[in-house]
């Protein structure tokens, strides 16, 4: 199974053997490709929390010391601090607009169904911005979750509640698409318009060189084998 995720630099795409990425640098479309190992999975997410904005990751540190600091000193908590795990499930509404134009072009690479090709890229360009699959849907279920309980739980079992909704959609979705097509069509909605932005020529061309290059390394170790 293709698995896709932006960041606010490029796109990578992955199954379970082999990681493929495609990133930005001063104007410039970086490749490279690796099997999955820890090391893929440390450079993966030192990838995406040190390319968001200065501003972001100065918010992020503020949030995580004021978790530290409240938990050690309880009477400072001026905020819940679970209202940040609120935050963070939520993260997919406040992606930076780069990563949101990033997160776009992956979803047109998957939503076009004919070969992945540069010559394709304007076709591409028009495919659905809208992707049955994307990990928006896992939000929605947390969401529902949380808002169901928050106005007459505390706020911990409100986010657990948030919790145990979300792995439902995760590992109930085949179930859950049949009886609860609400949820997915609300996705939608806020995929189109909150948290996907319609890509520039870089963003596609950086989703498609990904997409490619990742299909030539499966390719690869299919002969291979």
């Amino acid at each position: 199974m293709i698995m896709g995720m932006s960041f606010s630099r490029g796109v990578l795409f992955h199954d379970r053997n082999v990681l493929a990425c495609a990133e930005v640098k001063d104007g410039v479309i970086h490749l490279w490709a690796e099997k999955i190992t820890i090391r893929t999975i440390g450079k993966l997410w030192y990838r995406i929390f040190f390319s968001f904005p200065w501003y972001y990751q100065l918010f992020h540190l503020l949030l995580a010391g004021y978790v530290i600091a409240a938990f050690l000193y309880p009477s400072w908590a001026v905020v819940d601090p679970m209202w940040i795990a609120v935050y963070i499930g939520g993260f997919h509404f406040v992606f930076p607009s780069v990563m949101k134009k990033f997160h776009g072009a992956e979803h047109k690479v998957f939503s076009h169904y004919g070969r992945k090709k540069m010559d394709a890229i304007g076709e591409i360009a028009k495919a659905d911005i809208v992707n049955a699959g994307c990990s928006t849907n896992l939000v929605v279920w947390y969401f529902i979750g949380f808002v169901l309980t928050v106005f007459f739980l505390p706020l911990e079992w409100s986010v657990a509640s948030g919790v145990a909704t979300l792995l439902a959609g995760m590992f109930g979705d085949r179930f859950l698409r049949k009886y609860c097509g609400f949820a997915y069509k609300l996705s939608g909605f806020f995929q189109k318009h909150f948290t996907t932005k319609e890509p520039d020529r870089v963003h596609l061309e950086t989703a498609l060189r990904s997409y490619i290059l990742f299909e030539h390394i499966r390719d690869m170790e299919r002969r291979a084998a």
